[in-house]
């Protein structure tokens, strides 16, 4: 699984994800926001096994993120609706290691994170 994450100048952090050939992104605002309720699932996923929260989609709709870990390895969903009655869709799903999933999107985080 690849993460890597980027915040555009309407502060719109946007994540790229991929596992084999699937490739997609997502992205929610204000950026602060996002990346402290996705920091706070892999908290969750480490403390108790799962972890999940809602984004309100930048282009409309809303996220659903999931990551559930089992010992070493965490599953990491990301599912997308419009609303109202419509069903969730599916956008991402892959496992890797639980310390690659954290330490990797810790390293995201500092990387964009601003400088002042």
């Amino acid at each position: 699984m690849h993460l890597s994450l980027t915040r555009d100048p309407f502060d719109t952090l946007i994540v790229s994800l991929r596992d084999g050939d699937v490739e997609t992104t997502v992205s929610a605002r204000p950026s602060s926001a996002a990346l402290r309720s996705l920091s706070s699932v892999v908290d969750d996923a480490d403390r108790d096994g799962y972890g999940e929260c809602f984004w309100p989609g930048a282009d409309g709709g809303q996220y659903w993120w999931i990551v559930k870990r089992d010992e070493s390895a965490a599953e990491v969903v990301v599912m997308w609706t419009r609303g109202g009655v419509a069903i969730w869709e599916h956008v991402f799903r892959a496992t890797d290691a639980f310390s690659w999933i954290r330490d990797h999107l810790d390293r995201e985080m500092a990387r964009i994170a601003p400088t002042a």
